[in-house]
């Protein structure tokens, strides 16, 4: 009698559960009806034979719909030309250089003399002294009308330190602008490629997604014939809600690295650029023959970061400079033409030219030349510390790019092992299901592998490539032709 109970319990178990998987069965069942599924059903089955090109057309089309989006398709070159242009840090950079431009003309032109128009009117009424000792009573309107022309000459020779920082500045700016330029186009290439390993990264987990769908299928029908058991369907039904998040947590992410592509190429970051290359290959972008110290030498030569903190520390020496010329007379001339005289007698012409000269003992008895002087050579030396502490940062951070490039490419080369093993593995374990000869749980590891094995190349030609980019940048010679060395367009 108890095992008549047990059974019964066991029956009834076995239909609640079987009513669960329907009902989950019945939710994935827009999944079942998609273009995507009915086509990629039709080629697992062998009754169709379709183009890896055209496989990822009708998967992308499927992923713009569950987006709600358009894809803008492009690939590296467009983009990096779009960021060129459009991209608003080097936008920024521009009007900083503009405005170094532009007081660097100042400076030049303050070596030109002052011209301007004077003209006053008192009026003077009451008892005045005259010679400071006799005392008069006088009613007048003094008036003087003047053009006047005056140069302080060289102002103690400051205008010659003054040049020599706007110089300096400006070519500082210079340097900034193109170092923006070349951290735009690092920017792009990573961000492109953050974008391109998720895009695929997203196919990949939309193939598992229908995977797993016919697994449950085929789970369901086995144990419906008596052949499967409940755990087989159960542990399908488990496998396929996880490719599900694992596909919709993925699709979110590529989302987010849409926003920021975007956002670099100084587009709406509503925009939805989406790559349409179909695979990523790894490209080797600097020689490997040169070692950390000739890539560090490279760099010291050509990264314009360090052109513009060195023109920074020229341009802080010639302020500091400047407080020498404190105790250097300073030397105005000036010329008057015009009329001066009062209302009632007239005007009268008025000519005269003036030489001023001043011998300064430094500025506050030159206590405040002398703490002046110090203050600016504490800036100087905070420049030159900062030059040093920026090649410094260079030099880790080539080392880094150096052997994330190297890490990258062993990775690569054992990731395409792990993935031809991972694929045999699911093949033999799918034949030997059939044969009675493995398990369902069989079937189900070999197809964890092949996705993780799958995922990780593509991952590990992305961490490479931004890698080789990333040392390209560190030695200072980044540029769209470098970056796109050996680049092969591949169109839909």
């Amino acid at each position: 009698m108890r095992i008549i109970y047990l059974i019964i319990i066991y029956f009834f178990i076995q239909l609640i559960s079987f009513g669960n998987t329907e009902d989950f069965l019945f939710e994935c069942e827009q999944c079942s009806e998609s273009d995507s599924y009915k086509n990629y059903k039709q080629i697992i089955k062998g009754e169709a034979t379709i183009s890896d090109i055209e496989q990822r057309q009708i998967i992308d089309n499927e992923i713009q719909k569950e987006l709600n989006s358009v894809f803008i398709y492009t690939d590296l070159e467009d983009c990096i030309n779009t960021a060129l242009g459009e991209n608003y840090d080097i936008k920024i950079s521009e009007a900083q250089k503009l405005e170094a431009f532009w007081i660097n003309k100042n400076a030049q032109f303050q070596l030109l003399p002052d011209l301007y128009y004077n003209y006053d009117i008192k009026n003077l009424e009451g008892e005045y002294l005259v010679g400071g000792i006799v005392s008069t009573t006088t009613h007048e309107v003094p008036v003087q009308s003047l053009v006047v022309l005056e140069w302080s000459t060289i102002n103690q020779g400051k205008y010659f330190f003054y040049l020599a920082q706007a110089r300096n500045m400006l070519k500082a700016a210079k340097a900034k602008l193109e170092f923006t330029r070349d951290e735009t186009i690092l920017k792009t290439v990573q961000a492109y490629y953050d974008t391109l390993g998720k895009k695929m990264e997203v196919e990949v987990q939309k193939v598992n997604l229908y995977d797993r769908l016919e697994q449950l299928k085929y789970t369901q029908a086995r144990f419906e014939s008596g052949l499967g058991t409940l755990y087989d369907v159960k542990r399908a039904q488990a496998e396929l809600a996880g490719a599900r998040q694992e596909y919709t947590r993925t699709l979110n992410t590529m989302r987010l690295y849409q926003a920021n592509l975007a956002n670099i190429l100084g587009i709406d970051v509503l925009d939805a650029v989406y790559p349409f290359e179909i695979r990523v290959d790894k490209r080797e972008l600097v020689n490997p023959k040169y070692g950390i110290e000739e890539l560090y030498k490279q760099a010291l030569e050509s990264r314009e970061d360090i052109r513009a903190k060195r023109a920074e520390v020229n341009a802080y020496r010639a302020i500091r400079s400047a407080n020498y010329t404190d105790i250097i007379p300073a030397v105005t001339l000036s010329y008057q033409n015009g009329l001066v005289g009062t209302k009632r007698v007239g005007l009268s012409a008025h000519n005269s030219i003036t030489l001023d000269i001043r011998a300064y003992v430094g500025k506050n008895l030159l206590m405040g030349t002398i703490t002046q002087l110090k203050a600016d050579s504490a800036v100087v030396k905070q420049k030159k510390l900062e030059l040093i502490n920026l090649e410094r940062s260079v030099k880790e951070d080539i080392l880094n790019s150096y052997y994330d490039s190297q890490n990258a490419l062993k990775k690569i080369e054992a990731s395409k092992v792990e993935v031809e093993a991972a694929d045999t593995s699911l093949d033999l374990s799918l034949e030997n299901m059939k044969m009675g000869e493995a398990t369902f749980i069989d079937v189900i590891n070999s197809q964890n592998l092949k996705i993780q094995a799958n995922i990780n190349l593509i991952k590990n030609m992305i961490e490479y490539n931004k890698a080789q980019t990333k040392l390209l940048f560190d030695i200072g010679v980044i540029s769209p032709k470098n970056v796109l060395k050996n680049y092969d367009r591949k169109f839909y």
